[in-house]
């Protein structure tokens, strides 16, 4: 194979990265115009994750089969990466301060849970019994996606640059959210990228994004008189 194979190759793989990436943007920004349910309802909710799910996660997974490609390929490792946690919970430590801060704000209680509740809203738990799985999930999807898909797909052509072209469309995803939030991601999606292209995988990620959201949600609802 010549060095202007191995370039093609690599072309035809980016190619496929980004379109994928385009079709999955797009899907995953307007599959929510097409819930039936009442804005911020559960049904709601769970019709928005789903299509984080199927955008980010199924179809990205479809690309990788189809290529015959392996679940590394969007960061899903587990070897080798338990000595990764120090690093993940000295983030976590670092954010939390700033979370608990940004919860005091009329945003931040206006904007969390994303289940829309009222206060003095009976049968809250059962809800977010149902509402918490899907929401986790899609973190799940999003760390596979922009972490995994991208960064790792994008890296053998560009390198650690691949960690601000992932980090592009991360940032645009948080427009609609305060912009402390929308801030914070550029911080967080340089980070995150540079550690999942480090470790290889996204599952430390996922950890602490779904810790940190928990985190806002616990705060949300105590602030809303749900908890203290």
């Amino acid at each position: 194979m010549t060095s202007s194979d191995t370039i093609a190759g690599v072309d035809r793989r980016v190619a496929l990265v980004l379109g994928t990436a385009l079709l999955c943007l797009f899907g995953a920004r307007f599959g929510r115009e097409l819930s039936p349910a009442r804005p911020g309802s559960l049904a709601d909710v769970c019709f928005w994750s789903g299509t984080q799910i199927v955008c980010y996660l199924i179809v990205p997974l479809v690309c990788v089969v189809l290529t015959r490609g392996t679940l590394a390929d969007i960061g899903w490792k587990f070897r080798a990466t338990s000595s990764h946690w120090k690093v993940y919970v000295g983030l976590f430590a670092v954010a939390a301060p700033f979370v608990v801060l940004a919860s005091f704000s009329s945003d931040f209680q206006f904007r969390y849970p994303l289940y829309d509740i009222a206060i003095g809203q009976s049968g809250v738990w059962g809800d977010l019994a149902v509402w918490w799985p899907f929401y986790f999930a899609q973190f799940v999807a999003v760390e596979s996606f922009f972490r995994g898909f991208l960064v790792l797909g994008l890296a053998p052509r560009f390198g650690t640059a691949a960690i601000l072209i992932a980090t592009v469309p991360y940032l645009m995803i948080h427009f609609v959210k305060p912009p402390a939030e929308a801030l914070a991601s550029i911080v967080g999606g340089i980070v995150m990228g540079t550690l999942a292209l480090r470790t290889r995988s996204v599952w430390w990620g996922v950890g602490l994004h779904v810790s940190v959201a928990a985190l806002m949600d616990i705060l949300a609802l105590g602030h809303k008189g749900f908890i203290w």
